[in-house]
């Protein structure tokens, strides 16, 4: 009779072990699941946070205005141009602009190759777009292309 109760106990024994290498293994893969989702939540925020937006506007003549599509900033603080080119040696007038199209920004001069940061009134959470506009006495549509960002990045 002794002997049938030590195989139980040795039975129940290795049953424990096996049960406790389970737990450390789904304890193990939980913590590596963390590490991996807090991971894409961190590199998420820093890849919207330095996020270049790229646009292609042709901006009507005599002061007219074309406008990007909209972001949302994540910081309160500047925003950024970096203009690829400007159309047949013209200059354009970029500035932010809140979604009712209020100006949030002052207007800085851009042409071929120009890239600024500046800043603007607009807080983080706020839907904003840069406008680009014409010289009033501009007769010709402008070609605009390059990257903006409403942060800076």
């Amino acid at each position: 009779m002794a002997r049938g109760s030590l195989g139980i106990e040795g039975k129940v024994r290795e049953q424990g072990q096996k049960e406790a290498e389970v737990k450390k293994n789904v304890m193990s893969l939980l913590a590596v699941v963390l590490i991996c989702f807090l991971a894409v939540i961190i590199t998420g925020k820093a890849l919207a946070a330095g996020t270049w937006s790229y646009y292609n506007l042709t901006v009507p003549p005599f002061g007219g205005t074309a406008n990007t599509n909209n972001l949302q900033k994540l910081y309160t603080g500047q925003c950024a141009v970096n203009s690829t080119s400007v159309g047949a040696n013209y200059d354009l007038w970029a500035y932010l602009e809140l979604v009712d199209n209020t100006v949030v920004s002052t207007k800085q001069l851009i042409n071929d190759g120009t890239s600024i940061s500046f800043d603007n009134w607009a807080s983080a959470g706020q839907t904003v777009h840069m406008t680009f506009q014409s010289g009033q006495t501009d007769p010709v549509y402008i070609q605009a292309i390059g990257y903006w960002s409403p942060d800076n990045p």
